[in-house]
């Protein structure tokens, strides 16, 4: 009988759903200024596969740009209903704002730019904080709802980035100003904000107990061992006196039973960051500029054990010159002892915060390993004659790293980094609906060896069209984690992979 009232759900929301699609393809609005995507396929939530159904309507209104993302995923258990719930004004809250894709005002470029919902890639002045940080690389398993804000107006400028409004602790809060002070020569101001990068540790059945500390992570309604402990008390009977039920409590506070982890007493990891730079524009290609930046927090001293301050970066001198179709960053920079480049990067949300043998580590924890470093940075952007977009940035740094085996900051050791994207124009190949692929590899020794660390994540998307209005579309991301079933260190990682398979339908 449950298994057929399950299977009863599932037809009544494919009907729904229908209905929603339809209502869509003939109503009244401008369908000429608007269209709809719709879905078919599989994607992979906590481990699980579940069949995808999904519209995505888009109505652009002027400047005014508004795409929803409506879906229903269900399996052989039954439908899955977290993204759906209404049970109070928080979960209702969720629910509504999960489906928004994103929100837009205006164009890139424009004097008012307003992105909320999802950002795919968005750098915060030069980048020596945030660089190419997105907030769906865990999509859709994650769904994260941001913002970004670019505004410029009698000679001002400023910039907001969100990272998440549908969670307390985001992964990114950043704002920036910045002001020209004489002809072609302005000033920024930019800070960065994770309030708690404990925040990031997956919470697979939303009870505020992260999987990490929760005995039940796939159980919203138990998070510790009481339903055992209470088997294990001998006499239930005269558990309902008080003074037995202050012997239980007493007896199982201090058994493995209890779990010593309460949200609302959790404490708090922040980090943050703090940066100025002067930028001269020398004509409408060529711009130089130099920028400074600190990191605030806490970090591990391995030298004495104890905890010491993060450092400080700078990059005396860059440059940006445009040609023709392509555009070249160059840049020469140097560090002191726990600083990282473009701290908040594509990778943040998956590298936020790791689960090791020895514990939860944040990404600023990790920080101790970098000493005293300086080097080169370049960044090459491309779109060659309409065939496809290209984007290459490489960093190339020597100095101090920790040995761990030496235990002791070693000289000329080498920090590299590599970022890459590739995107082919889909109109110049027969068949191709889309084609877009992406690689990075931060703060390792080579990364053209190819060997995975916890800033490690790849990707991409394909389309294939199958006839007119309908394209395969396959989904790829890889990140790493610890693998906590062997040693559980920094050199014994597991990928993780997100596929995502669908057919979609333009209307």
């Amino acid at each position: 009988m449950n298994f057929i009232f399950r299977k009863k759900r599932v037809m009544l929301s494919l009907v729904l759903l229908i209905s929603v699609l339809i209502s869509q393809d003939t109503g009244e609005s401008s369908a000429s200024d608007s269209g709809t995507t719709g879905s078919i396929g599989t994607v992979t939530i906590n481990g699980q596969v579940y069949n995808q159904l999904s519209l995505r309507p888009e109505f652009p209104i002027g400047n005014l740009g508004i795409g929803l993302d409506l879906y229903l995923y269900f399996n052989d258990s039954g439908m899955y209903w977290d993204s759906w719930k209404f049970s109070s004004a928080e979960s209702i809250y969720r629910t509504i704002i999960d489906k928004l894709y994103y929100l837009r005002w205006g164009r890139p470029g424009d004097d008012l730019y307003i992105m909320a919902g999802a950002l795919p890639n968005v750098t915060l002045g030069n980048g020596i904080l945030v660089s190419n940080y997105s907030n769906i690389m865990e999509y859709p398993q994650v769904r994260q709802v941001g913002l970004n804000i670019q505004a410029k107006y009698l000679g001002f400028g400023l910039e907001i980035i969100h990272s998440n409004f549908k969670t307390i602790d985001p992964g990114i809060m950043a704002f920036r100003a910045s002001r020209e002070i004489i002809s072609n020569l302005s000033i920024g101001i930019s800070a960065a904000l994770d309030n708690n990068q404990l925040g990031g540790l997956p919470d697979s059945d939303g009870d505020n107990y992260p999987d990490y500390y929760d005995f039940y992570p796939d159980d919203s309604t138990q998070y510790d061992g009481r339903a055992e402990a209470l088997k294990q008390w001998t006499s239930l009977e005269p558990y309902l006196s008080s003074s037995t039920k202050t012997a239980f409590n007493s007896w199982f506070e201090n058994s493995s039973y209890y779990n010593e982890y309460n949200p609302e007493n959790a404490a708090k990891d922040p980090v943050s960051g703090y940066s100025i730079d002067l930028t001269y524009k020398i004509n409408e290609n060529t711009s130089i500029y130099s920028q400074g930046a600190i990191l605030s927090g806490k970090t591990l001293d391995p030298e004495t054990g104890g905890k010491t301050n993060l450092g400080l970066g700078m990059v005396p001198i860059g440059v940006l010159a445009k040609f023709g179709p392509a555009q070249l960053i160059g840049e020469y920079r140097t560090s002191s002892r726990n600083f990282m480049f473009s701290y908040w990067d594509k990778a943040y949300d998956v590298s936020r915060v790791s689960v090791h043998d020895s514990g939860v580590h944040t990404k600023e924890y990790l920080l101790y390993q970098y000493g005293k470093q300086n080097g080169l940075f370049t960044q090459l952007d491309i779109s060659f004659m309409g065939i496809f977009d290209f984007v290459l940035g490489y960093q190339s740094m020597k100095g101090e790293k920790w040995d761990s085996v030496q235990q002791k900051y070693v000289n000329e050791q080498p920090n590299k980094a590599l970022l890459s994207t590739l995107a082919l124009n889909p109109s110049k190949i027969p068949k191709l609906g889309k084609a877009e692929a992406f690689y990075q590899q931060a703060n390792v020794s080579n990364p053209f060896e190819f060997e995975p660390d916890l800033n490690t994540i790849y990707g991409y998307d394909l389309g294939l069209e199958m006839s007119s209005g309908v394209m395969l579309v396959y989904k790829s991301r890889t990140t790493y984690m610890i693998d906590l079933e062997n040693d559980g260190d920094l050199n014994d990682l597991k990928p993780v992979n997100s596929i995502q398979i669908e057919t979609q339908f333009i209307f």
